[in-house]
């Protein structure tokens, strides 16, 4: 391989975040918006369907080439990698951030919101499927539902930090509901693609293996989960010792605890988790060490630098072209994705976590967003030929569209917080 094509793949990288930085500091600092918002629109005008297509006629300069044939595995999407770490490095952050025993005390509640963000979302997108494309299979139809209980926590979790509230109750909330969100969006997918595999060929369907498969792959979620979080309350003495201690005199622990991160994330991998809950877990893992402070200050100018490449990266995807014959189609889900997580998600906060309305609304638009998480699970569809090009163009622009708008849907319900704290803390409310 000539060396010219790394080049090129260097190029994009800096050319991204150069765009990722720009646009982001301009929404920031004039639009009083969220950095991430304008992250993800500077990656909707660089994107090889707008500028980035009209400037570079090539296929690797801001655009998604590959480098075929690397060990056998085919194509090796350069720019997707760089961005599934940016990625991690952003959940490893925000469960740094995390009060471990507030998350904690936040289980039952948040493992209600994650249930509620699924059930209604899941109906919303297998009826209206159904009711519109009633030709297609049912696992088209299964595969929509899928696509609508995604839940990407990397935008709510940026404009969480960005705002301070992170560590808030509702803050907790949102990060637990998503952890188990995106446990049972993988039992999911995982139940969808064995019917959909065997309805392609006609066969007959085995709901016991189907089901011990979804029972492996719940156990196995929750078990990783609970498993570190009680390492990180029960033996955060003995982290801070034998893990960090080794590295202390360097000053290189935080290095070395996000390098952990990562190897948890890719453990993860191996039960069919997605990568961002063992790199949250992780970071919740040496939250209750008492080197937090000094992780956070080291680990988060990584994250920072990182992180807006992954929104850019997601911004580059759209490709409006491919929405043309599913437009209908993909404006209904995308409002019924936003009021099935916002009303799944807003009762069991607001009843069972006892949350004010409007930190029970701060709770269901932070679970709104599908980003890459609804990408994936559409992707899985259209791989598996389970949706065509019209369907997959719907499940895209619901997953992006709720990424791009839950930063202008949450402001509001931040601000409006804010104002109750500062009237409580002056003896008025």
């Amino acid at each position: 391989m000539e060396l010219e094509v790394y080049y090129k793949f260097i190029l994009t990288f800096a050319l991204i975040l150069l765009a990722a930085r720009v646009v982001g500091e301009f929404f920031e600092r004039y639009l009083k918006q969220p950095a991430v918002l304008g992250e993800l629109i500077a990656g909707l005008i660089i994107s090889p369907f707008a500028l980035g297509g009209l400037f570079f006629d090539d296929s690797i300069i801001l655009n998604f080439g590959t480098v075929h044939d690397v060990f056998g595995v085919g194509e090796f999407h350069v720019m997707e990698v760089i961005s599934e770490i940016a990625v991690i490095a952003l959940l490893f952050v925000a469960g740094l951030e995390t009060d471990v025993r507030s998350f904690a005390k936040q289980g039952i509640t948040g493992a209600l919101v994650a249930f509620g963000g699924v059930i209604l979302p899941f109906l919303f997108g297998f009826v209206v499927t159904w009711l519109i494309y009633p030709d297609e299979d049912i696992s088209a139809w299964l595969f929509m539902g899928a696509t609508l209980t995604a839940t990407s926590i990397g935008i709510t979790v940026r404009i969480l930090m960005e705002m301070g509230k992170l560590q808030t109750k509702e803050g907790t909330t949102i990060l637990v509901g998503a952890v188990i969100d995106d446990i049972i969006g993988i039992v999911i997918l995982s139940v969808v693609i064995s019917i959909s595999a065997v309805t392609k060929v006609g066969g007959d369907l085995d709901m016991g293996h189907v089901a011990i498969d979804a029972f492996r792959i719940t156990i196995i979620g929750f078990a990783v989960w609970f498993a570190l979080l009680i390492a990180g309350l029960k033996f955060h003495k003995q982290i801070s010792k034998y893990v960090l201690g080794p590295f202390k005199r360097s000053g290189t622990a935080p290095i070395f605890a996000l390098i952990i991160g990562f190897l948890i994330a890719w453990a993860v991998t191996q039960f069919d988790l997605h990568p961002v809950v063992g790199a949250y877990v992780a970071g919740l893992m040496f939250a209750a060490c008492a080197e937090k402070e000094e992780l956070l200050e080291q680990t988060r100018p990584i994250m920072l630098f990182l992180a807006p490449f992954f929104f850019c990266y997601l911004g580059m995807q759209v490709d409006l072209a491919d929405l043309k014959a599913g437009i209908w189609l993909a404006l209904i889900l995308t409002i019924l994705a936003v009021i099935g997580k916002l009303v799944g998600c807003y009762i069991p906060a607001r009843f069972q976590g006892k949350l004010s309305h409007n930190s029970a609304m701060i709770v269901g638009l932070g679970m709104v967003p599908r980003g890459e998480v609804g990408l994936i699970i559409a992707g899985a569809g259209l791989l598996s030929g389970a949706i065509g090009g019209t369907l997959f163009g719907a499940a895209v622009f619901v997953s992006l569209a709720t990424t791009f708008v839950t930063p202008t849907l949450l402001k509001p319900f931040l601000k409006k917080h804010d104002d109750e704290e500062r009237r409580l803390a002056a003896g008025d409310g």
